[in-house]
């Protein structure tokens, strides 16, 4: 799927008018509480909630879905090697040492939904922030560090240049993997081994054209004198009333998840 599945009606929606700080963090105070061992009710709960941002952000669940495929292999696989047991332990036999375990099949299946959640709510701040609005946000929050000598300009440089080639390389790969079954290449075709060969024609020009945009990259940005940092600070700017309510229920949200995780009967 293409880089700009996700720009229509990013602009405009509600999530969108909300400063990239307090987005971000949102974000991380919601992977704190992911990793707070939640209860199950809570886990529902954050699926209402990521339902809601989803639709706050203007997004379709549709395309959601099918960002979510790339890792569905992955989940999937988490899962079975959760569920299945082969040391002759598990409850439930199947055939000699191999077992299905439920109970660790349940603890599987909830690390899969905490990774669906914290991929769900990742996918809503990128797509209703620009890269420049992230890389601001970083550059803000992070700017108390620049006191004891860390370099918050050049962080936040790096961090927009990365996020503004993340849909540069999907559109190349995609560029070259079109010319590869152009000329009769079959991906999906043939033994394991020969698959991997076929791969190989995509990633080795794939890397060399990358290899490329960063050595104009760097010409440009040295051309600019951006090499030093002194043309990458970026003016402060305080939240704004909306915003400031936007993180307070955000927050005293993620607090009552952690105590219902925490005394759920």
């Amino acid at each position: 799927m293409g880089a700009s599945s996700f720009s229509a009606g990013r602009a405009d929606s509600a999530l969108a008018r909300v400063d990239a700080r307090v987005k971000v963090l949102l974000l991380l105070a919601y992977t704190a509480v992911l990793f707070w061992d939640p209860h199950p009710t809570v886990v529902a709960a954050s699926f209402a909630l990521l339902a809601l941002c989803i639709r706050a952000a203007g997004l379709r669940a549709r395309a959601v879905a099918a960002t979510a495929k790339p890792v569905a292999v992955i989940l999937a696989f988490t899962l079975c090697a959760n569920l299945v047991s082969c040391d002759g332990t598990a409850p439930v036999r199947v055939l000699g040492a191999v077992g299905v375990d439920l109970a660790r099949g349940a603890r599987g299946l909830m690390a899969v939904m905490r990774i669906v959640l914290l991929i769900g709510f990742s996918l809503t701040v990128s797509a209703s922030t620009t890269p420049v609005e992230l890389g601001d946000a970083v550059v803000r929050l992070m700017r108390p560090l620049g006191r004891v000598g860390v370099p918050v300009p050049q962080i936040g440089s790096m961090l927009s240049i990365a996020l503004r080639f993340i849909p540069v390389v999907a559109d190349e790969f995609q560029r070259i993997q079109r010319a590869q079954r152009a000329r009769g290449v079959r991906f999906d075709e043939g033994p394991l081994r020969v698959r991997i060969g076929r791969w190989a024609a995509v990633l080795t020009p794939l890397i060399v054209a990358l290899f490329r945009r960063a050595d104009r990259l760097a010409d440009s940005m040295a051309a600019r004198c951006y090499a030093d940092g002194s043309r990458c600070q970026v003016p402060s700017r305080s939240l704004g009333p909306r915003d400031r309510v936007v993180l307070g229920m955000g927050i005293a949200l993620c607090v009552a998840l952690v105590l219902c995780s925490r005394f759920a009967l």
